[in-house]
């Protein structure tokens, strides 16, 4: 074993007294193994190397040659590979157990102040026999920064829990057992606090405790007390334990004032106590620490209920920009307390170090960890690389950061190993600079300095890039339209003061809002001064006035600069009310003020997406960072993101589960309006992504309610031809989604199917049900998923009335009887809607048993006559009952010349033809199926081409209304009449002209049943 470094920098380390101490060491581990060893291998340990480069393993090796003697004997230091690469339970079991080992051969009959000084001895000793282990092989190379970070960490598991179950053990001949009220037993939780929490302990770390136990009681031994002060009795000893300082040294310095209420506080606390304490005093730097509390002590069902207490404190439920805010205050607070100290050049919390590295994960985990599970986690590593998974940060700066943390853990390593100190400054003295160049493998300390100014530089700019506020948190187009556009932040500036003034008059409040070029009402007169200065912001806290204070002028601007209207105005200020009472969102508007400009564009855009943000506030996130944040360009990759969701939802409650698919939505559908808005998308393919996003949903949904049912009966089963099957279901999508040409906010038509057949149709779980039940079930719970109207909205309504017999039918009908149906029973509306669907969920199997079912009933042979009087009987009545009876207006679907009239002509179209032309029922878009006619000779290219350029037109126009949530009703202008005349000819050369004598029944339906 030796040390990789160059000979000039080690050499005049290694001097006389180094060379005395393993001198005096090689004597007293040459006695340790003459029992053992013919041969000693001591002359080839690398022990002046190491000691030149670490006084402490000197010292330490030179007071415990024995230890030293112990590792080398065990094998301890010289094994290539190691198991301590993650921290485990079976880890620091198996270093309790020598622990309890050490004690127990050492144990004879002893009073109770020798037992615990002899509990302190050992456990010191095993401190120092396990530095000399994690030293060694870190300084010689062969253990990773992984396995030395993890190694401290289960190190310092083992003595907590340990000198924990010690503490418990010696308080009971007095007390007895603590118990709560139910006679349960009571044992002290030890949360880890800070770089212990997150199983990232360095080499001289102090360790940040919080002692707590479940619930109030008394212990039940000779002398009762109560668990308040038997806990506290257990968690001083354990103190003592750990951090005294004895001949020995200490274990860890013990620092416990991260506990509420700190210093003043008690020592250790319930857990009613606790949830009392963060529901109403928790701070926000406290939330910042306990992202990485970590049990170390304590049973399993109290540990879910402590997390299950701790986590509402820790992840709000929202996105949560005040957490941004928070943090920046606190790192300015570390800054100013590095000036008051003059520390210079401090890794840990100097600009550009590891303090910034932490923050800038948990700044994520913070504002973004309440709705996203995969960021609730303790290791800043893996917070960093869980920000490439969700598109939050790019892979590149990610991977930067990670490197520069990971130099500016050993570097601080390096500093700690020389002495056992806990140090974070580089060292002033040249044979300590010596020292760390050697273990950083650096030639030198100009390079050296290079190589971590760089790392530092990297984490400082993304540090700056998050944290900035101001003028330095925006970015170089902002500053630019800054400072290009002073004259209108002046003048928006001036119509605020007038607006947010209480003094002001309402007829000056009128007049200051005229000058930004609006109409003003009354109604946007009172939104204005309600938000601006009355009861509402009054009621606000001072910091929600301030964000308010800093958006609202904002606003004025952008109106003003781009000439909105009041509409948009009105709009805005809706939002501000809905958000005010969480301020997060204003601070991060304020805060980028590029994402603003965007949002209100998008809000003069249309009125659907106002209400949808300030509805659901959440998706303002999906604003701030374009970049990171890309279209979803294929079906497959919305699926496999949805179904990634649904699964890291299973084992959540039901309600976590209907608000995260429904946050996963609409942030998504933002997305795709924000492109829409912007000139980024065109209709057709806004159709697809909203329907593909449907479909994602419907599988995630499906997939979740499944399981939850096949956990109370089990999966169906059944029997045919003497083999048990389980059999599946699909789910048939009719209508817009069948079509591909779904819609913000459009409901989803759907029908059930099943393959369950022949005998023995139950479920096999324990508590067995007949399958049609089991159907039943699911498509009820599946209804109820989507449509239940949450904190988060809802995901989509449902319609099933397009099953068989309507709604007198079963909700999940059997493959077998769908297609009896159809051939027999359905009425001629109901093949007409078959065209436009889908098997959007279901084994290809299953797909392949509907395709045939689908296609053999559209292909029936019809008499076409007969099929042309049921089709445009049905379109007249669709019309009168539907359509718009105002003159020089119209309906856009449903009028003559509408959309209705092109779907009719394309389903007669397929319905007449399909039998000797089956390409034309291969598609079930209105588009393709107008083109497979053409290419069929069914209809003149320029007909096709009409109908084509029609329909996207019509659609482009309904869009648009429901983006403006308007009427489909709209004034004819003149391309509307022309494009209207032209569908009608067309209309009328396929079905025939309408006739007076055609039914005016205001029923869309012949079918009774209907």
């Amino acid at each position: 074993m030796q040390l990789n470094v160059p000979a000039e920098l080690l050499t005049p380390l290694v001097n006389d007294a180094a060379a005395l101490v393993r001198e005096s060491i090689v004597a007293e581990l040459t006695g340790a193994f003459e029992d053992t060893l013919e041969s000693l291998p001591v002359a080839e340990l690398p022990l002046e190397s190491l000691f030149a480069l670490s006084p402490y393993m000197a010292t330490t090796s030179q007071r415990y040659p024995d230890e030293l003697a112990r590792l080398l004997r065990e094998g301890a230091l010289e094994q290539t590979t190691s198991i301590e690469v993650e921290l485990s339970a079976t880890l620091v079991t198996k270093l309790m157990t020598e622990l309890v080992a050490d004690m127990s051969a050492r144990t004879s009959v002893l009073d109770a102040e020798q037992i615990e000084k002899l509990q302190m001895e050992i456990l010191r000793r095993f401190r120092h026999r396990h530095m000399l282990r994690i030293l060694w092989r870190d300084l010689l190379g062969i253990a990773c920064l992984d396995e030395t970070l993890t190694s401290l960490t289960a190190m310092a598991d083992a003595c907590v829990c340990m000198a924990s179950q010690w503490a418990h053990a010696a308080l009971l001949p007095r007390y007895g057992e603590p118990q709560d009220k139910k006679g349960h037993a009571q044992k002290l939780i030890v949360l880890g606090m800070g770089k212990l929490g997150g199983c990232e302990l360095n080499v001289s770390s102090d360790i940040d405790l919080i002692y707590c136990w479940p619930a109030p009681g008394q212990t039940e031994g000779p002398k009762r007390v109560d668990n308040a002060e038997f806990f506290r009795r257990v968690a001083q000893r354990l103190t003592r334990l750990i951090g005294a300082v004895t001949e020995d040294g200490f274990v860890f310095r013990v620092d416990t004032r991260l506990r509420p209420f700190g210093e003043s506080g008690p020592l250790v606390m319930n857990f009613e106590g606790l949830e009392n304490y963060y529901l109403t005093q928790g701070r926000d730097w406290e939330r910042y620490a306990m992202i990485k509390a970590r049990p170390i002590t304590g049973d399993v069902a109290a540990l879910q209920e402590l997390d299950t207490l701790l986590k509402p404190f820790i992840y709000r439920r929202y996105l949560d920009y005040n957490a941004i805010d928070s943090l920046r205050e606190l790192k300015r607070k570390i800054m100013l307390s590095v000036k008051q100290r003059a520390l210079i050049d401090n890794i840990k919390l100097g600009v550009g170090g590891i303090r910034e590295v932490e923050f800038i994960g948990q700044a994520f985990q913070l504002v973004r960890g309440g709705r996203e599970p995969r960021l609730q986690q303790r290791p800043i590593r893996k917070v960093l690389n869980t920000l490439i998974e969700l598109d939050l940060m790019p892979a590149e700066d990610v991977h930067s950061l990670v490197a520069a943390y990971e130099y500016l853990r050993r570097v601080e390593n390096a500093v700690q190993m020389m002495r056992d100190e806990q140090v974070h400054s580089l060292p002033v003295d040249v044979t300590d600079q010596k020292r760390l160049l050697c273990m950083m493998g650096e030639a030198d300390w100009p390079a050296f300095r290079v190589v971590l100014k760089k790392h530092q530089n990297i984490v400082a700019m993304s540090f700056s890039a998050l944290f900035a506020s101001g003028e330095a948190g925006k970015s170089e187009d902002s500053r630019g339209e800054k400072e290009n556009a002073a004259d209108g932040d002046q003048a928006a500036m001036a119509v605020w003061a007038i607006v947010s003034s209480p003094e002001t008059p309402q007829e000056s409040v009128t007049d200051a809002l005229q000058t930004l070029g609006i109409d003003v009402d009354e109604a946007l007169l009172e939104t204005t001064i309600n938000v601006c200065r009355g009861a509402f912001y009054n009621r606000m806290s001072a910091q929600g006035q301030e964000r308010i204070d800093r958006v609202l002028p904002l606003i004025f601007d952008a109106v003003m600069r781009e000439q909105y209207d009041a509409i948009v105005l009105s709009r805005c200020l809706a939002l501000v009310r809905a958000v005010a009472g969480r301020s997060g969102y204003l601070q991060v508007l304020g805060d980028y003020p590029v994402a603003l400009k965007r949002l209100i564009d998008l809000f003069a855009g249309s009125s659907w997406l106002a209400e949808f943000v300030t509805r659901h506030p959440i998706v303002i996130d999906e604003l701030l960072d374009t970049q990171t944040q890309p279209l979803l360009l294929n079906q497959e990759a919305i699926t496999r993101e949805a179904m990634a969701q649904a699964k890291r939802l299973i084992e959540r409650p039901l309600d976590e589960q209907m608000d995260s698919l429904r946050h996963f939505r609409q942030t998504r559908e933002l997305r795709i309006a924000a492109a829409e808005l912007e000139g980024e998308m065109p209709l057709t393919d806004v159709s697809d992504q909203l329907s593909w996003l449907a479909e994602a949903m419907v599988s995630a949904v499906f997939h979740l309610v499944s399981l939850a049912l096949a956990s109370r009966f089990g999966w169906p089963r059944c029997q045919e031809n003497g083999q048990m099957r389980q059999p599946e279901v699909g789910i048939i999508a009719y209508g817009k989604l069948g079509g591909v040409e779904l819609g913000y906010g459009s409901d989803l038509d759907l029908v059930f199917v099943h393959d369950s057949a022949g005998e023995a149709q139950f479920t096999d779980g324990d508590k067995s049900i007949d399958n049609s039940v089991w159907y039943a079930r699911l498509a009820q719970k599946f209804v109820h998923f989507m449509g239940t109207a949450t904190p988060a909205g809802v995901l989509y309504e449902i319609d099933f009335r397009l099953r068989p017999n309507g709604q007198s039918g079963v909700l999940v009908t059997g493959l077998d009887a769908f297609a009896r149906y159809q051939a027999d029973e359905a009425w001629t509306w109901e093949h007409q809607a078959l065209l436009r669907t889908r098997l959007i969920l279901g084994s290809s199997a299953l797909h392949k048993r509907f395709d045939g079912i689908r296609a053999k009933v559209l292909s029936e042979r019809r008499s076409a006559e007969a099929l042309r009087k049921a089709v445009s009987d049905m379109r007249e009545r669709m019309r009168k009952a539907l359509g718009n009876h105002e003159s020089g207006r119209m309906h856009l679907k449903q009028d003559a010349g509408g959309v209705a009239d092109i779907e009719f002509v394309v389903q007669y179209l397929a319905l007449a033809h399909a039998a000797d032309h089956p390409d034309i029922i291969i598609h079930t878009d209105n588009i393709r199926v107008v083109e497979a006619a053409a290419a069929e000779g069914l209809l003149e290219q320029t007909e096709a081409n009409t109908l084509v350029a029609s329909y996207i037109e019509l659609r482009s126009r309904l869009h648009r209304q429901a983006l403006h949530q308007r009427s489909a009703i709209v004034d004819i202008d003149p391309a509307l009449e022309v494009l209207r005349q032209g569908i009608i000819r067309i209309r009328e050369a396929v079905l025939g002209p309408v006739s007076s004598e055609q039914s005016t029944k205001s029923t869309l339906t012949d079918n009774p049943n209907r």
